[in-house]
């Protein structure tokens, strides 16, 4: 285009009049969507909040991306939040239905908190969430009004994440059953409780080992089909199996932040010739001997380097994408498991690490062992509690990015 020294004087004077509100409305929304994500993966809602007041054609755009996903709402943000969405439907821009992402928090018998009626509400109001993420405080269950109310409000979810509920708490299987078609789901606590369990029966205690294969096979499995399943915590086998009953031929993504027994691994080995990615907090004897059964796998996600258990006789030669971390919490000093592991994975086009390994001795040596072959290694600031974009994809890794929103509708 040239210099501003070479430009015709009329062009000059054009760019140096151009204003924001002169932009077109596309422009707009791709400048906004580029700066929507900070470095560590959380939407940039100080900035976005900003540009929406910079002028007025910028400002459904911004608004609508800053609605999109929600931070975690509860007393008193909540008050403002269903204001807001009042304010912007009585103007003719109602941001409910930006909303693709909510996370809330739900309470039981507390005047100054977020009731079942105002959860209710709040997804009534935001009638395009396609991602849930709960936690449910002094709440044992929704009665059936609730329900009803919430299997219509949320037939466009696709994800949920419980985060938080009683141990006892049967929310996460009513949940499942009056939303048949999520895909995605992320257990963040412990469930004791039991799916079939209704709430006038009398407690059912935990069934002697061996016991819970027969009770399973007489009841239905669970109705969703799962693509991506996470565990914080891994349930009662017989619970595991009711959850995974329907996902055979679907079940693509595992995370374990724990490990199962026996009972658990026998479960999830049916499971394990068909998933494309796994991901694990500790990589132990019983994990390498699961690992080994992923004859399909696309992608190994690590969160600490391992150095008791080899990881390289384990992994598959498979994988096309290897991510590792090295927390400070559980600190290793070397990247030779790595190193080693590289050697034997002939499809293998990257590698992915947090900041802590780029500070070990070894890798400079990772770094040119990866150029030698064309793999691309990344360094990523995204923290490991950051859940990923809840969508299908062709080939890992997924990461959360704005080119995902057109996918997150239900």
């Amino acid at each position: 285009m040239g210099s501003p020294q070479t430009l015709p004087g009329s062009i000059l004077d054009r760019i140096l009049r151009l204003h924001m509100s002169d932009l077109p409305p596309e422009l707009v929304f791709a400048i906004l969507e580029h700066v929507y994500y900070t470095p560590t993966g959380s939407p940039d809602h100080a900035l976005l909040a900003n540009c929406s007041l910079v002028c007025t054609l910028w400002s459904v755009p911004a608004q609508s991306l800053l609605f999109r996903k929600t931070t975690r709402l509860q007393a008193p943000t909540i008050l403002s939040f269903q204001t807001a969405l009042r304010s912007s439907a009585s103007r003719g821009n109602p941001m409910g239905d930006a909303v693709r992402s909510l996370d809330i928090s739900v309470w039981g018998i507390l005047n100054d908190k977020c009731q079942p009626e105002v959860f209710t509400e709040v997804l009534q109001s935001c009638p395009r969430v396609y991602e849930l993420t709960l936690s449910v405080f002094g709440l044992h269950e929704f009665d059936q009004f609730a329900l009803a109310k919430l299997k219509h409000a949320g037939q466009g979810i696709r994800a949920l994440n419980l985060l938080d509920c009683g141990v006892q708490s049967p929310v996460l299987f009513q949940l499942l059953g009056i939303w048949p078609h999520i895909r995605f789901l992320k257990i963040g606590t412990e469930i004791a409780a039991w799916p079939w369990r209704h709430p006038a029966e009398t407690p059912v205690f935990r069934q002697l080992k061996g016991s819970a294969g027969n009770d399973t096979a007489q009841r239905p499995p669970a109705c969703v089909s799962l693509y991506d399943l996470s565990l914080s915590r891994i349930p009662q086998p017989a619970v595991l199996a009711w959850l995974l009953g329907s996902s055979a031929s679907t079940l693509r993504i595992l995370d374990l932040r724990d490990f199962p027994g026996i009972e658990g691994r026998e479960i999830l080995t049916a499971h394990a010739p068909h998933l494309r990615s796994l991901r694990l907090l500790h990589f132990s004897t019983e994990s390498a001997a699961f690992l080994r059964q992923c004859i399909r796998l696309e992608e190994l996600v690590i969160y600490t380097i391992p150095i008791f258990v080899p990881l390289a006789s384990a992994i598959p030669q498979t994988i096309e994408h290897l991510s590792f971390r090295n927390p400070r919490h559980a600190s290793r000093s070397t990247l030779n498991p790595i190193l080693d592991t590289i050697e034997v994975l002939p499809k293998l086009r990257m590698v992915t690490c947090d900041k802590d390994s780029q500070g070990l001795r070894d890798f400079a040596l990772l770094k040119t062992r990866c150029e030698e072959r064309g793999v691309e290694v990344v360094i990523s600031e995204v923290p490991f509690w950051v859940n990923e974009d809840p969508v299908i994809v062709d080939c890992f890794p997924r990461r959360r990015s704005v080119s995902n929103f057109r996918l997150m509708t239900g």
